[in-house]
């Protein structure tokens, strides 16, 4: 009862600072935030949503009064890692898709300075629009996911992770002072974005993954905008070569061939990335034929084109002349072991002007359409956001979304990642696949997996399984397959870089110092623990 009444004073104070319209506890909204691909249940009690720093601060200050419990999301688009959810009931969330500015681009420095509700679309547009010569590090993901929420959970893009590309970050701590990080609390700097670092401890990696505080803004790393560039596409036709596979693409990225991330995936993951596109195509062509018609279609056409076992993507960036040694020292390192094609916009317009007057012929139109099919994905090795990739999280229950940017949260389809991370080494890939089919095969699910060779020392495993959440038993076997495949890769040495609310309880520990060093820093942010409970920590 007592809880009622501080969240109804709560309420009543928010609404006043922020407006009504802005703090919402109706049953459509609240639904809204409730839904998520994986199937969770969490009851969220209201939803705020501030427009500035100050509005943030006035939240949390007003939170600290009521003593309620607050959980800040970016953009919400956290698919199969929580969406929306608090990793408690009772928690109200904080929607900062309204701090959607984007601050500055800085040329010289090669950084933009965002808020949390800037999305990848949004900044790759306003490059664009400016012509301002940078590229962005894009993720598979839609073009409507945060870029700071993203980076803040360390995300993996096409280029690098995103882990070190955030300085002087401008936080509301749990307490509702304002911290800025590196050189940016220093007055009238102007090197807040060019060194991190700045001076004395570094504090900016204690926000990320944390829940000491809602960070309101912070710089973007950028990249020069290249002279040419390409996606490399390579494709083996064995299962069996996957360890010789990734042993070769490791020693490309060791060698500095390669300096971007590799992104070698299944063939359950490449028909749902693939099927999709290649559907589009072929409905322009057949609108009558059925769905189940066009999607056999479709898979074939992608297994004749050779996409086999394991298919890897990745993009080169550089002068022409960087990109000319690049495809020589690849194709020589994967002779006999892939099918290599180098894909270049040049390469896709000639192909296209000169195959169209031959479209008639069947197997040029299927060169035509894998042609157009590919195209997202070799836009994203080239810097470019999509939400192709997005209906990928539809196809396995055998139907499309109404558009590639619908919410799939506010579907029925039902998706979890299992995402531990590897040495970049051959055996130990095959070792993890083997594991993870074996489990999944245990609880009758067909695992989707990427492994992205992120560096010449590491190597992510991201494994999805996709299930229809209007079937009870088949989420709850979802659950239980992510949580064994989790905790078997925990104990074997390789644990998750990320984990969904309801995985928080496998990764920490009250008995590892490090776990109660992280509660203790709460206790100074974070004094009366208003920022996301147990996210990431013990309390």
């Amino acid at each position: 009862m007592q809880a009622l009444t501080q969240l109804a004073a709560a309420l009543a104070d928010w609404r006043a600072a922020l407006g009504a319209e802005h703090v919402r506890d109706d049953a459509a909204t609240l639904a809204a935030y409730q839904n998520n691909v994986g199937g969770l249940q969490r009851h969220i009690p209201a939803v705020l949503r501030p427009a500035s720093t100050a509005e943030v601060q006035t939240v949390v200050h007003l939170a600290n009064r009521h003593r309620v419990p607050l959980y800040p999301i970016s953009r919400g688009r956290n698919w199969g890692l929580g969406s929306r959810l608090p990793g408690r009931d009772g928690v109200v969330v904080v929607d900062l898709a309204r701090l959607n500015r984007i601050r500055e681009v800085n040329v010289a420095g090669q950084y933009a300075v965002v808020e949390p509700g800037v999305t990848q679309g949004q900044l790759f547009d306003h490059l664009e629009q400016q012509q301002l010569p940078l590229l962005l590090n894009v993720t598979g993901a839609s073009r409507d996911t945060s870029l700071l929420g993203n980076a803040l959970e360390r995300g993996i893009g096409y280029f690098s992770t995103r882990a070190h590309s955030l300085s002087g970050l401008e936080i509301v701590l749990g307490s509702g002072e304002l911290l800025r990080t590196g050189f940016s609390h220093i007055a009238h700097v102007k090197t807040a974005h060019g060194y991190r670092h700045g001076i004395g401890p570094e504090l900016d990696g204690l926000f990320a993954q944390s829940n000491y505080g809602i960070v309101t803004s912070a710089g973007f790393e950028l990249m020069p905008k290249p002279e040419a560039a390409m996606a490399v596409i390579a494709k083996i036709k064995d299962a069996a070569q996957l360890a010789a596979f990734v042993e070769a693409l490791a020693d490309l990225r060791r060698r500095d061939v390669v300096r971007s991330v590799w992104h070698i995936g299944n063939r359950e993951r490449t028909q749902i990335a693939l099927g999709p596109l290649v559907f589009g195509q072929l409905r322009q062509r057949e609108p009558d034929a059925t769905f189940v018609a066009l999607r056999a279609k479709a898979e074939a056409l992608i297994a004749a084109a050779g996409f086999g076992p394991w298919s890897a993507v990745c993009g080169i960036l550089g002068s022409a002349g960087e990109l000319k040694l690049a495809r020589r020292a690849i194709r020589s390192a994967l002779h006999g072991l892939a099918q290599v094609m180098f894909i270049t916009d040049g390469l896709l317009r000639a192909a296209d002007t000169l195959s169209r007057p031959f479209d008639f012929v069947p197997w040029v139109r299927d060169q035509r359409i894998m042609l157009h099919s590919v195209r997202p994905l070799a836009d994203l090795a080239r810097g470019i956001p999509t939400d192709g990739p997005m209906q990928s999280v539809w196809w396995p229950l055998g139907e499309l979304p109404e558009k590639p940017s619908d919410d799939p949260d506010q579907s029925h389809c039902g998706m979890l990642f299992c995402v531990p991370f590897l040495p970049p080494d051959g055996r130990c890939a095959r070792e993890a696949m083997d594991l993870t089919y074996q489990v999944y095969a245990k609880h009758g699910f067909t695992p989707f997996v990427t492994l992205n060779l992120v560096d010449s020392r590491s190597l992510e495993c991201v494994i999805n399984n996709a299930f229809d959440r209007r079937q009870p038993e088949r989420v709850a076997a979802a659950h239980a397959c992510n949580d064994e495949l989790t905790t078997e890769f925990i104990r074997r040495g390789y644990p998750p870089y990320r984990v969904g609310p309801q995985d928080t309880r496998l990764i920490v520990d009250e008995h590892d110092l490090f776990w109660r060093t992280v509660r203790d820093l709460k206790h100074v942010f974070d004094p009366n623990g208003i920022i996301a409970p147990g996210r990431y920590n013990l309390v």
